[in-house]
């Protein structure tokens, strides 16, 4: 199993002129703030920037606009994920560019293929789709606002239908990632199975027809009714001629828009580049005058000069920003656009097919007088044979399929598990003192848990646990580090408080990684390392901005470069 470790995380935001900056241990981080000094925020931005988003973010941090970038590995290879509002790009350990992403399902399959996390279910229309980053993130995230009164519930926008059961089985390794690369095996070839079992009856379909042709010895067509028909399908056709023409019309709009676009684009990062290029010949001369490298005219080389150059830089960002965000825009209502034409198109050609059909109608006399009785049957049966061998050799694979899927659902393996999980469950509510906990209440893997008051934080964190402990052992995806959002809800007393914290610092799973977020130390020794936040509404500060700045700039500049853009 894959080992995912945080390393550290930079927030930015280029409207405030404020950031952050905080490192994580291999092991484990405790961050400690009273409320409203932005422990919350600082956790919830974790899996923002991965493209998971919490159930609540304060309106004040989402109108800062902050930038994230996270440095992370997967089983000791280094990346970095960037994110400003809808963009993401991915470096490798050479912070060169994997991609460039616009949209969460974009770098939810990229990640997925990072994360070897190939679960696949199916969506409201049927499709079967990768589920986004939060269905990876899902049993390792605490959330403060709703993982302590819901299980599997940490994220918004969990949009999949009946989904849980299916989340929960792939987690724990009751279906591991074999059972589903199967499964979709077994889909695309009973695809394939319906299309070539609709061609035999089709083509027995003709076949018999010809059959009640041939008893006659001549036959004819209704020409009048097929001209009624010919002169439908014609009008239809002119109907969506002058679509494609409406089409073509927005289509041209939208480009012209684009190109404006790009050539704004193309100004401003020039300008970045000529304000990059004064910034540093100013900053590397030492004189207090300095002659303009271009014209000869000299200049004062001030400390507010040279904030000025930064200033126009970060306005240059944040413009290219705002422009590629628009452009994202136009190039989706492109794409949209593009497919109504596609669509029409594909439907003329449909329609196009049956004028050829409705002709060849006409033409079967001729045929059959040409070819022969005989040698028209042959033709279809040799067809029929053809679609017949297939059809039986991908019935041979699907057979081979099934049985390889019931093998990965094994009922042994998953009792097995789900008695683990149970077993579990048990020890650690004992552990947390909840000894009185009917079993009937987390009998099943997937149960809602019952328990109120102050009890429910340390119910939920037996579960949480108890889950992890059973993934260690047989999950497939890569394990993510723990993240637990404010374990002290409803106002643990002093005895239990002690209990919960020394529960979750020592039972936290062998080589994985544990940030939590706390207000107090509670007279707990965390050996961890500790992150303290103490300005009350200020997570961001104004004094490491222009340092932080000038670390993530080399991923700004990639990404306003506009390199490898993925759509």
């Amino acid at each position: 199993m894959k080992q995912f470790k945080l390393k550290e995380m930079t927030l930015l935001s280029l409207k405030e002129r404020r950031s952050r900056k905080v490192t994580f241990s291999p092991t484990r981080t405790v961050i400690i703030g009273t409320n409203e000094t932005g422990k919350s925020c600082l956790i919830k931005s974790i899996y923002y920037t991965f493209g998971a988003e919490a159930h609540k973010m304060h309106p004040d941090w989402l109108d800062a606009q902050p930038i994230s970038v996270i440095r992370f590995s997967v089983d000791e290879e280094d990346y970095v994920i960037f994110r400003q509002e809808k963009t993401f790009a991915l470096f490798d350990n050479n912070d060169d560019m994997i991609g460039k992403y616009i949209r969460v399902s974009d770098i939810g399959a990229k990640l997925a293929e990072l994360f070897d996390f190939q679960l696949e279910l199916r969506d409201h229309q049927k499709k079967i789709v990768t589920p986004p980053p939060a269905y990876l993130f899902l049993p390792f995230y605490m959330d403060q606002d709703v993982s302590w009164q819901r299980n599997w519930d940490s994220f918004k926008s969990l949009y999949l239908p009946k989904a849980r059961l299916d989340i929960i089985n792939y987690h724990t390794g009751i279906r591991p990632n074999q059972y589903y690369q199967t499964k979709n095996e077994l889909g695309i070839l009973n695809e394939g199975i319906a299309v070539a079992d609709k061609e035999i009856k089709l083509i027995r379909g003709m076949l018999n027809n010809v059959k009640e042709k041939l008893t006659i010895s001549d036959f004819t067509v209704d020409l009048e009714a097929f001209q009624v028909e010919i002169t439908a399908l014609l009008a239809e056709c002119q109907i969506l001629r002058i679509d494609q023409e409406d089409y073509k019309t927005k289509l041209s709009k939208q480009f012209n828009h684009k190109i404006n676009l790009d050539a704004q684009l193309l100004i401003v990062r020039k300008t970045l580049a000529e304000t990059q290029k004064d910034y540093s010949y100013a900053l590397n001369k030492g004189e207090d005058i300095v002659p303009c490298p271009t014209c000869g005219a000299e200049y004062e080389n001030s400390f507010a000069e040279r904030f000025g150059m930064a200033q126009d830089e970060q306005r240059c960002y944040d413009l290219i920003l705002e422009l590629e965000e628009e452009l994202v825009t136009i190039e989706a209502d492109i794409n949209k656009l593009n497919a109504k034409f596609v669509e029409s198109t594909k439907t003329l050609l449909e329609i196009e097919t049956q004028l050829d059909r409705k002709q060849g109608e006409v033409k079967l006399k001729d045929l059959i007088e040409s070819e022969g009785k005989k040698e028209v049957q042959n033709l279809f049966r040799q067809e029929i044979a053809a679609y017949s061998k297939e059809l039986e050799e991908k019935i041979k694979l699907r057979d081979q399929l099934e049985t390889d899927l019931k093998s990965l659902e094994d009922k042994k393996r998953g009792d097995k598990i789900k008695n683990l999980y149970r077993g579990y469950m048990k020890q650690f509510l004992n552990e947390v003192n909840l000894p009185n906990v009917r079993q009937k209440s987390y009998e099943k893997i997937d149960s809602q848990l019952s328990e109120s008051g102050s009890k429910t934080p340390r119910e939920f964190m037996a579960y949480y646990y108890a889950i992890l402990t059973v993934m260690t052992q047989y999950a497939s995806a890569t394990f993510c580090p723990l993240v637990i959002d404010s374990p002290n809800q409803q106002a643990q007393d002093k005895d239990n408080l002690p209990t919960l914290l020394n529960f979750i610092i020592n039972r936290q799973p062998k080589d994985s990684q544990l940030i939590m977020s706390i207000e107090g130390d509670h007279g707990i020794d965390y050996k961890a390392d500790i992150i303290r936040l103490q300005e009350k509404n200020h997570l961001l500060q104004e004094s490491g901005y222009y340092n932080d700045f000038e670390n993530i700039k080399r991923y700004l500049d990639a990404v306003v470069g506009g390199q490898r853009l993925f759509y």
